[in-house]
């Protein structure tokens, strides 16, 4: 088997795996009382050049039926175009909670495979946390991302992924989540991001199940880029 069948192979297992989680992963959740509706509503602005891309974004999210506030961030990232596959993603965040502020700075990888049809990414990253109360902690993160574009303006997105955490008084996964995404763009400068998470998060007590919509508004300033840069992003 050659290399190209070998990765779509990998291609199809994987769309088959998301699609087949999906569907399972909701009705079983919509089963449970832990069920919750949370959404994500972000602006980012991109830009840079050469090997350098930078983005900077507001985002809020809200949980309990979108009831009550979760948190809103500011975030900066940096994009290090390595090579045509890889990246090196120094970022840094700013969150206010309900009840604290959090400071994180985080360090991530990722390989990226860009093809006619498709782009597979795959974010591995590392963050450190530390609160107003003196509460420091670690996590990693495992994301993967199928990236199709179906026309010129429309992009459509399979994500899955986890976050591992450890703590001075816990360590375990905190979020898995899946789900699938369409990206417009609505012109040269301009577009928008629309994505669906069904997942849970452990609270350290209880694994509660979450869908979590999220749109996303990205103006990009300038991108005259060396390399095709991955397309992603946090969740």
């Amino acid at each position: 088997m050659n290399t190209s069948i070998q990765v779509r192979f990998r291609y199809t297992i994987f769309f088959l795996a998301v699609l087949l989680l999906f569907p399972a992963g909701t009705l079983t959740a919509q089963d449970s009382p832990n069920w919750d509706n949370q959404v994500y509503l972000g602006n980012k602005v991109t830009f840079g050049q050469h090997k350098w891309k930078y983005s900077l974004e507001l985002q809020t999210r809200l949980r309990n039926n979108f009831q009550q506030l979760d948190n809103w961030f500011i975030e900066f990232v940096s994009n290090y175009l390595v090579s045509k596959k890889f990246e090196l993603v120094p970022d840094f965040r700013f969150t206010v909670k309900p009840d604290k502020t959090e400071y994180r700075i985080g360090l991530g990888v990722l390989y990226k495979r860009t093809t006619p049809k498709i782009q597979f990414v795959n974010q591995v990253k590392w963050q450190l946390d530390v609160d107003n109360h003196g509460k420091v902690g670690n996590a990693m993160r495992e994301v993967i991302f199928l990236n199709y574009p179906v026309k010129e303006k429309i992009v459509t997105t399979l994500v899955a992924g986890f976050i591992y955490r450890w703590w001075s008084y816990w360590n375990g996964f905190q979020y898995i989540r899946v789900g699938p995404g369409i990206t417009y763009r609505i012109d040269a400068k301009h577009t928008l991001n629309f994505s669906y998470f069904v997942g849970v998060e452990n609270n350290t007590k209880d694994w509660l199940w979450a869908g979590i919509p999220m749109v996303q508004l990205v103006i990009n300033v300038s991108k005259k880029y060396k390399y095709t840069p991955a397309y992603y992003f946090d969740f």
